[in-house]
């Protein structure tokens, strides 16, 4: 009985050294490579309490064993020593320290299903199904008659289109007037050379032909030059001034990249101009405007400079000048 006694004694003192050896052998490892505390929390980004909690011994200052034995193997390879032995004496000391920690338990209870709580699930189930389907019934309500609809509608306008009718009414003109499509571009003498008989023609069959030339040929419009240019000589005399051409002056103290189009989208002017250099174009306003190097680029519009850096992002300026 005494014997084992000792025997557990003995045991406890060799224990004792092994945990107090592992914080002297790492801070004697860091004292030969004359490093710092300070530098050993810069390379392996520990904290310094958690570095003097190893080399002094106090475990119960670290995290949870599993992370300290990661802080032993680290600080080990970065000693240049053999982790293993050290990470026996610290699991030979670990036990102690880890009967010591704080047991938290949780205060939520888990919510188990009972035999009174499945008719609840099975509502919430039958509820979700029952959304699903008359979501799906006003889809097919609302949407599929537009879909058959739809069709029919655009073939309404084609069946309501009538073929205009011409009565057989005899008009009753002033005087005799022939079609256009059926005068003659001869001399002005050919026409008292015309038989007598030829110019009596009877009040219906001009009717008629004048019917016909009226459905054949369609009522003369005029083509849209003439129309432009009535349009023009109606508008006011500010407007006739806004559809002239304008000027946009450019110059360049780098090389830039520009692109301009005018008021039809068209693009007039894109281009890679050197450094140095100078150009000018023209067009109908609004001119859109993209310049690729807005720091070196001098831009005047209508006499005026345009400030091309309240309109640049990342050096690159989109102008619209009107």
């Amino acid at each position: 009985m005494a014997l084992a006694e000792e025997i557990d004694t003995a045991a406890s003192e060799i224990n004792l050294q092994e945990s107090t050896l592992l914080g002297e052998v790492l801070l004697a490892a860091r004292i030969a490579k004359q490093l710092t505390q300070q530098d050993v929390s810069n390379s392996l980004r520990f904290s310094l309490k958690q570095i003097d909690a190893l080399e002094t011994n106090t475990f119960s200052a670290l995290p949870d064993a599993m992370i300290t034995r990661g802080f032993i193997r680290n600080y080990a390879r970065l000693l240049g020593l053999d982790a293993e032995p050290l990470l026996a004496v610290y699991r030979a000391h670990a036990p102690a320290e880890q009967a010591n920690s704080l047991v938290v338990q949780s205060s939520m209870q888990q919510v188990k299903l009972t035999k009174d709580s499945k008719p609840w699930l099975s509502y919430i189930l039958g509820s979700i199904l029952v959304l699903l389907f008359l979501l799906a019934w006003f889809f097919y309500m609302d949407y599929m008659p537009k879909l058959t609809n739809a069709p029919i509608e655009k073939a309404v306008p084609a069946s309501g289109v009538t073929t205009p009718t011409i009565e057989s009414t005899p008009l009753s003109l002033p005087e005799i007037a022939l079609p256009a499509a059926e005068r003659q571009t001869g001399v002005d003498g050919a026409v008292n050379e015309l038989d007598a008989s030829n110019a009596s023609v009877t009040v219906a069959d001009v009717a008629t032909n004048t019917a016909q030339a009226n459905v054949n040929f369609p009522p003369e419009t005029k083509t849209e030059p003439e129309l432009a240019g009535v349009q023009r000589n109606q508008l006011p005399p500010n407007t006739m001034a806004d559809l002239t051409v304008k000027t946009v002056n450019m110059s360049f103290s780098e090389a830039t990249w520009v692109s301009v189009t005018d008021k039809s989208g068209q693009v007039v002017f894109e281009k890679t101009l050197p450094a140095g250099s100078a150009e000018s174009v023209e067009g109908m306003p609004p001119f859109n405007l993209v310049i690729g190097n807005a720091e070196a680029t001098k831009l005047v519009f209508l006499g005026q400079p345009v400030d091309l850096a309240a309109h640049a992002k990342n050096n690159v300026a989109r102008v619209r000048l009107e």
